[in-house]
């Protein structure tokens, strides 16, 4: 099975990635994508990629990072130089989130651009892993303006509304669910996957975080517990596990060109 997003490079899972990847292999998730945050972050994970069989990586500024980059020419710069490495399989994660004041929505805004720029400019087939928080309306208007094809993108992590979910399905873009989804809390969320077309449908953990159920207390989130993302949704969806995973690690190697 495929972890679509998780942060191997993060505190929590990065000082004990061996035990890490070996509890995932030893659960049946046999690739994983590690999305940076950072071009430094994405170098780290590019890194991992080459050292570690069924891991592959991404590049991309994260917007809770926008505030770093003042220069157009060295973000640039700094995406490119990764972006050509063994392993890597997408762009991002980018986007907008206005859940927090800073960095502001301005700035995040600029930065985001300039990334779409790059996907536009020297993006060649590679998709692009969108973070979405509290934005949508905006995020969907800046790849509009891009003149980027929707089929090229996909919002991870996806937690906003029905409306939302079906004006990011509008666009031709995939949806990727992480444990949220199965907390309690979550219904109407939970009601919302339901709509969303098989083929267009992916899982992740975003480990180290949303741990989903049964194993929420669990600190670190670990990609082994993608399985539990998966188990909840093929249920609502009346498929076996085996069936759903079998569909959904099938859209991932179409839309990150993965190895079957």
């Amino acid at each position: 099975m495929i972890d679509t997003h998780c942060h191997l490079t993060f505190p929590g899972l990065f000082e004990q990635v061996d035990a890490v990847l070996a509890r995932a292999r030893g659960a049946g998730v046999d690739r994983m994508i590690s999305v940076a945050t950072t071009p430094d972050d994405a170098k780290r994970a590019a890194a991992l990629a080459v050292d570690e069989a069924g891991v592959f990586a991404t590049v991309g500024v994260h917007p809770h990072y926008a505030g770093e980059w003042a220069d157009r020419d060295a973000l640039v710069e700094a995406m490119l130089a990764v972006a050509g490495l063994k392993g890597v399989v997408a762009w991002g994660e980018m986007g907008l989130d206005y859940h927090y004041d800073e960095p502001t929505a301005e700035v995040q805004r600029q930065v985001f651009a300039w990334q779409l720029e790059v996907v536009r400019e020297h993006g060649g087939a590679l998709p692009v892993v969108i973070h979405n928080r509290e934005a949508t309306d905006d995020v969907l208007a800046m790849i509009r303006e891009a003149g980027l094809a929707g089929e090229r993108f996909v919002f991870h992590c996806f937690t906003g509304s029905r409306a939302e979910l079906e004006a990011v399905l509008a666009i031709g873009a995939m949806v990727s669910f992480t444990g949220i989804v199965t907390f309690n809390s979550a219904r109407d969320l939970a009601a919302a996957s339901d709509v969303v077309p098989l083929e267009r449908l992916m899982v992740e953990t975003d480990s180290p975080y949303l741990t989903p159920e049964p194993y929420r207390k669990v600190r670190p989130n670990e990609p082994r517990y993608v399985r539990e993302v998966a188990r909840f949704l093929a249920k609502r969806r009346g498929m076996s596990e085996a069936e759903f995973v079998k569909v959904v690690d099938g859209n991932a190697e179409r839309f990150f060109g993965l190895r079957g």
